[in-house]
């Protein structure tokens, strides 16, 4: 008798069931190396872009022997008649009124420090094309505003040439950070800003009180100077705490009057050394946006010169006890809060960074209203990458100590009156 055997076709439900869940684990194993993959490409090419956007600025330096302004704005008659009044009274320019959001109708916003640099970042011609100065209708020269063109008639426009919002609202794709989820297609998006210091302005210090609702923020008038020593013991103190600063100017031709509140640092005044101060951040709340109570509500691009729009600052809660700042004060510096004891860094120093608080490195991620948030923030896990005015991009940790944060942030900390001044950095504190 013949016995047969049937072969067996196909895997039975067991099989199949085991095999799937075998190769979802392998799946779930394998994600996480992925996607860590992916945001370590994402962040390594994010810090490229900033070197080359900071080597711009540094041939920059290497070409004019000074930084070029954080933000250019151009001043109106009422700046004029105070400086010809005989009496120096900075708080007669026009820039406060873009810090407070209320600028004069005569004040010309003009350009952010990308510009300047544009020939080093290999966009000599939209530099070429920019336009700085025109002869208006009356014969006399006039500032043009980054944002002409956005609407309506532009005089100085001629066939075939582009207006200033034209040039600005270009993208460039080394001005933006891969993993800045605020990015928009085909606008002129901006992922860096520079190193103001401590406040938005050096002449008139603004700081800034951060809030956890959004759009809460708002700026706060601070004194890092005795009263006595007038606006240029101000300036003398401000300069030290950052790096790039805004400027004003006016019409060519208009007047000889020289602004006496305008500084721009050198290499040689970043006496801390460069390789211990930050000259670029990011912060994902800058660039493009149609308007909000930030910029003035005029719509930005990487031309914009308003300054929540084109630096960061350290921590306002440096100088005050009362965490967080609140408006409406103004916050002294003076007071004793951040006075060496010994050779021992000022207690208020370590508030420049410290999580929990609403001005902390990364808190901008809660935030969407762009310009709401001068201070360093980007979408990398753990921290932000920093350029430091030698060339060197680091990654900076979210919780790093925040008396070494306010230390790679000033260029002349060690130089800062004795009530404010710090003890050396090490550098093994910040350097991975």
């Amino acid at each position: 008798m013949i016995s047969r055997r049937h072969s067996r076709q196909g895997f039975t439900l067991i099989e199949l069931l085991v095999v799937i869940s075998i190769i979802g684990i392998l799946v779930g194993l394998l994600l996480p190396a992925v996607n860590s993959a992916r945001e370590a490409g994402r962040r390594t090419q994010c810090a490229s872009n900033m070197r080359n956007v900071g080597l711009a600025i540094l041939g920059y330096v290497n070409s004019q022997n000074v930084f070029p302004p954080a933000g250019e704005f151009c001043e109106d008659a009422t700046t004029l008649t105070s400086l010809t009044s005989g009496t120096v009274d900075p708080t007669q320019s026009v820039i406060p009124g873009f810090i407070a959001g209320t600028p004069r109708s005569t004040a010309v916003p003009m350009y952010s420090w990308v510009v300047p640099i544009l020939p080093y970042l290999d966009s000599q011609e939209l530099y070429n094309q920019w336009t700085m100065f025109y002869t208006g209708s009356g014969g006399a020269s006039q500032a043009a505003n980054y944002f002409d063109g956005f609407a309506g008639t532009v005089p100085y426009l001629q066939a075939g040439t582009a207006s200033n919002w034209k040039i600005g609202s270009s993208g460039l794709g080394v001005l933006k950070c891969p993993d800045d989820n605020t990015i928009q297609s085909n606008q002129g998006n901006l992922s860096y800003v520079v190193n103001g210091g401590f406040a938005l302005w050096h002449a008139v210090p603004y700081g800034w009180a951060g809030s956890a609702i959004d759009g809460g923020g708002a700026p706060v008038a601070m004194q890092w100077a005795p009263p006595a020593t007038g606006y240029l013991g101000t300036i003398g103190v401000m300069q030290k705490l950052g790096v790039m600063f805004l400027e004003s100017t006016f019409p060519q031709g208009a007047t000889q009057v020289k602004i006496p509140w305008n500084v721009r640092s050198s290499l040689t005044s970043i006496v801390d050394g460069a390789s211990s101060t930050i000259l670029l951040s990011e912060n994902t709340l800058t660039g493009v946006t149609t308007g909000t109570p930030y910029s003035s509500n005029l719509e930005t691009n990487w031309s914009a010169p308003m300054p929540t729009f084109t630096m960061f600052i350290g921590s306002s809660n440096v100088c005050t006890a009362t965490v967080p700042v609140t408006t409406g004060t103004t916050l002294n510096c003076t007071s004793g809060i951040l006075t060496p004891t010994g050779d021992l860094d000022g207690g208020g120093w370590a508030l420049s960074n410290k999580v929990g608080t609403f001005e902390n490195i990364g808190y901008g991620q809660n935030l969407t209203i762009e310009g709401s948030y001068p201070f360093s923030n980007s979408a990398h896990p753990g921290g932000t990458n920093m350029m430091f005015c030698d060339g060197a991009v680091r990654f900076i940790s979210n919780n790093i100590d925040g008396t070494v944060y306010s230390k790679i942030i000033t260029s002349a900390g060690s130089r800062l009156p004795l009530y404010a001044k710090q003890m050396p950095v090490d550098q093994s504190s910040f350097a991975q």
